[in-house]
C-alpha cells in the first residue's frame, strides 16, 4: 500500500530549515489537546495540533490547528525540537507541551540550553528548566515496560560525532519512583538531566552520562508493543561475523540481545475410525419411496448496530463489522483516589437510518453497578459519517450523561455516529467499591444500540 498524504502543516518553519520537525502525542488527554498529534516546527517555533480526522480512510487531509509560537523576549522565533506533553500533575506547567531549545542564550546560568512550555491555549513560558544543549524532552511514563532483554529506555548517541551510532539501553530499576518526572538529554556531551517538582519549584539534577556521547533521539518502550516472536527458517545457516565491542565508560550498559531458538512442537495426527453402516433389507411387498432431504437455509448475518472500540478504529471497519471491541478501561489508585486510566480514550459507534434533512439523536451513559457517579467526558474527534464514510459535519454536545448529535442529512439512508469519550473525568474521584464499574451507552430510539464496558482496577 503506497503512502498517502495525511496532512500538511501551513508553517514555513517546518520546511525552512527543513529538519528537526518534532512529532509527539498527547498521552494525558489534556483538554484542548485531546490525545491528538502535536507537531513542532524548528524554524518558526510553531506548535501545531493535528487531529485524527484525515488520511486514507477519510479522503481528505487531517485538520491542523495552530496552538501558538515559541518566541523569545525580542519576539524572535526559537529553534525548538523534540516535544513532549508532561503529566498534568507535574507542577505549574503540568499538562503542557514542553519543547527543547539547545541553544537558548537567555538562561540564568548563562549556559545555553533550556526547555520552554506552551499550554493548549497558546500561553508560553520561556526557560522552565535549563540544561546545557537540551536536545529532547522525555516524560517518564507511569507504566514501565520492557523490550527484549529487559531494556526500558533506549538512547541513540554518536560517539564524538564520529564512528558508529550506538543504542544504549537503561533498565527499569533506574526509574523506580520517577514516574511523571522528566528527562532532558544533552546534545553537548553533558549527559541527561532529571527534572522533578518538589512542591514549589522544578529541581534539575544529573541523571547519567555516556562520556563522549552526543545524545540524539531516545524513547521509552511502548507498552502496546507485543513481545517479538522469532520466525523459524528451515534452511537458514548462521554465519558468525566479527563483533565490535566498545569499552564501557559509563553507567549505561549495552547488553546484547540473545538470539531466540525456535523449537518446533509436534502436531498430533488425527486417526479416522470408520463407523459401521447399517444395511437396509427390504421386504418382498415393500416399495421404497425416497424422501428428499431439505437443504438448510443459511441465517442472515445480523447487522452490527453499536459497538465500543479502541482508538484508531475507522468508519470503514465499523461499517464492515471488522472493528475490534473495547471491553474495559483499567484504572490505578493512589491514596484512595483514582490516579490514572488506560487506555485514555474510547469510541462509541452506532448505525442509524434517517430521512433527508435535519436529524437529532441523544446518547445516554448509565452506570448499571450503582457504585460510582462520574461519567466519561466528550472528547474532540467525535463525528458522523454517511454510508460512504464521508464526514457530514455534525454538531455534537454533552450535558451530564447525555450526548446530543445533530446534522443535516443530504439524503435518506444509513449513517454512522462515532462519539469519542475521555475517561479521565474519573481521575481524582474516590475509588469505587466494589472496584468494578459498568457503563452502558444507549442511543434513544435505536433498537440494539446499547453497548457497554467495565472500569476495572488494575
Amino acid at each position: 500500500l503506497s503512502p498517502v498524504l495525511f496532512t500538511s502543516i501551513p508553517d514555513g518553519g517546518c520546511s525552512n530549515p527543513g529538519d528537526h520537525t518534532g512529532i509527539t502525542f498527547d498521552h494525558e488527554g489534556i483538554p484542548g489537546l485531546d490525545f491528538n498529534m502535536i507537531v513542532t516546527c524548528k524554524g518558526s517555533g510553531g506548535v501545531w495540533k493535528v487531529e485524527g480526522d484525515g488520511g486514507l480512510d477519510y479522503g481528505h487531509p487531517a485538520t491542523v490547528v495552530n496552538i501558538g509560537f515559541i518566541r523569545d523576549h525580542n519576539n524572535q522565533p526559537r529553534i525548538i525540537e523534540n516535544p513532549a506533553v508532561v503529566s498534568r500533575t507535574f507542577g505549574p506547567n503540568g499538562g503542557q507541551i514542553w519543547v527543547s531549545d539547545e541553544d537558548y542564550p537567555d538562561t540564568v546560568s548563562t549556559v545555553p540550553g533550556a526547555v520552554h512550555a506552551i499550554d493548549p491555549g497558546g500561553a508560553v513560558t520561556l526557560d522552565v528548566v535549563e540544561w546545557h544543549g537540551a536536545e529532547q524532552v522525555i516524560a517518564i511514563p507511569n507504566d514501565i515496560c520492557t523490550f527484549c532483554n529487559n531494556g526500558t529506555l533506549f538512547q541513540a548517541i554518536t560517539l564524538n560525532e564520529q564512528g558508529q551510532v550506538g543504542l544504549y539501553q537503561y533498565f527499569p530499576v533506574s526509574f523506580a519512583g520517577l514516574s511523571g518526572d522528566v528527562l532532558i538529554p544533552s546534545e553537548s556531551g553533558q549527559g541527561t538531566a532529571l527534572v522533578q517538582f518538589d512542591g514549589t519549584n522544578y529541581v534539575t539534577s544529573f541523571f547519567d552520562n555516556i562520556p563522549g556521547g552526543t545524545f540524539e533521539g531516545a524513547s521509552f518502550v511502548d507498552c502496546n508493543v507485543p513481545t517479538p516472536t522469532p520466525t523459524a527458517t528451515a534452511t537458514a545457516t548462521f554465519t558468525p561475523t566479527a563483533t565490535f565491542t566498545p569499552t564501557a565508560t559509563s553507567t549505561a550498559t549495552f547488553t546484547p540481545t540473545a538470539t531466540a531458538t525456535f523449537t518446533p512442537t509436534a502436531t498430533a495426527t488425527a486417526t479416522f475410525t470408520p463407523t459401521a453402516t447399517a444395511t437396509f433389507t427390504p421386504t418382498a411387498t415393500a416399495t421404497a419411496t425416497s424422501t428428499p432431504t431439505p437443504t438448510p437455509t443459511p441465517s442472515a448475518t445480523p447487522i452490527q448496530v453499536s459497538k465500543i472500540t479502541p482508538t484508531g478504529t475507522t468508519c470503514t471497519q465499523f461499517k464492515n463489522g471488522t472493528a475490534q471491541t473495547l471491553s474495559s478501561i483499567n484504572y490505578s489508585v493512589s491514596n484512595g483516589v483514582i490516579h490514572n486510566v488506560n487506555p485514555g480514550v474510547l469510541f462509541y459507534w452506532v448505525r442509524v437510518t434517517v430521512p433527508a434533512g435535519n436529524n437529532t439523536f441523544t446518547i445516554t451513559q448509565t452506570i448499571t453497578t450503582g457504585n460510582f457517579a462520574t461519567f466519561f467526558g466528550l472528547a474532540s474527534g467525535s463525528n458522523v459519517f454517511d454510508s460512504n464514510c464521508n464526514s457530514v459535519g455534525p454538531t455534537i454536545t454533552q450535558n451530564g450523561n447525555t450526548t446530543t448529535v445533530q446534522w443535516n442529512a443530504a439524503a435518506a439512508g444509513t449513517y454512522f455516529i462515532s462519539i469519542k469519550y475521555d475517561p479521565h473525568n474519573v481521575v481524582g474521584q474516590p475509588a469505587p467499591s466494589p472496584t468494578t464499574v459498568h457503563y452502558n451507552f444507549t442511543t434513544t430510539g435505536v433498537p440494539g444500540s446499547t453497548s457497554g464496558l467495565d472500569l476495572i482496577k488494575q
